[in-house]
């Protein structure tokens, strides 16, 4: 009765699934090579120069040259024309004018050109620090997008070879069937297990589609390296040099010499001077005087209205300051969570590796015992699937310790 109820639920299986046995793929493919002589850092590069960030590279270093160019200056503003005219007419008539002249210069203030000069250099270096770490941050992005991609195609790899396995156990058993070895109920027992294969397939094949497109939108190639495998790097902990910490570091620097410059630039009040000249005369019947006109201008007090626009300069400060210690510690975490994944991940590629031989050997039993007619085919059906897991379970161990490799060098700050 058992068997009977078996079949029955076997044959609702075959009328609802819609799949063609003999073709399991689908319309959808999106195309992507193997390049033998393409590297990962190759890949990194093309991808950083398409890149969206990468337009901030740019604009980070047309700053830094802007600032060069305001300390190169001599002057400390925009130099303004000055005249000045004074006549009696309006009221007494009696030829007074005055007519006054000059060109007025913003100078630096005390120590201000030095700090403006600190300014353009930290942006300078930033800018070059910013590069380096949308790099370092590609690199990952680059990393996952590959390593899915393998892990999936390797997936589906297995998935067309467990399907073609149950193929031909699905054409042994209708054989048998036919030559009145077996019954009825295992052809569907079969046939539903080899549509049970395919529909795996079919999902594996969809998976590599996905991880394709998400390579191809990230890197804008439709070619991708053959081996990408890394050496694990010796760093041990977060280290100075990690691009996105001297990027932070940078940040921070560029911060300082901002408070610096603002404190001293009193919002654009520069000591100025003033060379020109004068022009007067009495009355109509006198010619006019001419003479030299100085003028110094020198800001002071008012640090009140000063005040304000240093303390967002310091507040950019301490938000730097923030953002690098919540990197660190964000670094840190990920470090420490690198290194346990990598030794667990390790262990248990050992042991999938002893399941795998196993699973290999009952493979082999199993098959001889169902052609001997010593075994069922339901329990045929049992082994076998636990020895594809066990033998799925070492190739999906053995390609995360190799990502898991490339993580804690992309965590060190190590690229390809």
């Amino acid at each position: 009765m058992k068997i009977v109820l078996q079949g029955l639920w076997m044959l609702c299986l075959l009328f609802l699934v819609e799949v063609r046995a003999d073709d399991p793929s689908v319309a959808h493919h999106d195309d992507l090579a193997i390049d033998d002589h393409l590297s990962l850092a190759q890949v990194i590069d093309a991808t950083f120069q398409q890149y969206p960030d990468s337009v901030l590279a740019a604009a980070y270093s047309q700053q830094a040259r802007a600032l060069e160019q305001r300390t190169a200056s001599w002057i400390a503003g925009y130099p303004q024309l000055y005249l000045q005219w004074i006549d009696d007419r309006t009221f007494d008539r009696q030829g007074r004018v005055e007519v006054q002249t000059g060109y007025q210069i913003p100078l630096w203030g005390w120590k201000q050109r030095e700090a403006s000069g600190a300014v353009a250099r930290e942006t300078r270096q930033y800018s070059e620090q910013f590069v380096r770490a949308l790099r370092q941050e590609i690199a990952g992005q680059v990393r996952e997008a590959l390593w899915t991609l393998k892990r999936v195609e390797n997936r589906y790899r297995l998935a067309e070879k467990i399907h073609e396995v149950a193929h031909r156990l699905s054409a042994v058993v209708r054989r048998r069937v036919e030559l009145g070895d077996l019954a009825r109920a295992d052809l569907l027992l079969a046939e539903a297990d080899q549509l049970e294969k395919q529909t795996g397939l079919i999902q594996a094949e969809a998976e590599v589609m996905h991880a394709r497109k998400t390579y191809i939108n990230l890197t804008r190639l439709t070619r991708m390296p053959d081996r990408f495998e890394e050496t694990l790097s010796p760093i041990r902990q977060i280290e100075p040099q990690h691009p996105a910490l001297a990027a932070a570091n940078g940040l921070i620097a560029q911060a300082q010499a901002e408070v610096e410059y603002v404190s001293r630039s009193k919002q654009g009040n520069q000591p100025s001077l003033l060379i020109g000249t004068q022009h007067d005369r009495g009355t109509r019947r006198e010619g006019f005087n001419t003479a030299t006109n100085v003028v110094i201008q020198v800001p002071f007090g008012g640090e009140a209205w000063n005040a304000p626009f240093v303390a967002e300069a310091n507040l950019n400060l301490n938000r730097a300051l923030a953002q690098r210690e919540n990197l660190m510690r964000e670094l840190e975490k990920a470090l420490h969570e690198a290194d346990h994944n990598l030794e667990v991940d390790q262990a248990a590629l050992e042991i999938a590796r002893r399941r795998q031989d196993i699973a290999e050997t009952q493979l082999t039993m199993n098959r001889i015992a169902f052609d001997a007619g010593e075994t069922s085919l339901i329990d045929y059906l049992r082994i076998t699937a636990s020895a594809e897991a066990a033998i799925r379970d070492a190739a999906e161990w053995d390609i995360r310790v190799k990502q898991d490799i490339a993580v804690r060098n992309q965590v060190v700050g190590v690229m390809p």
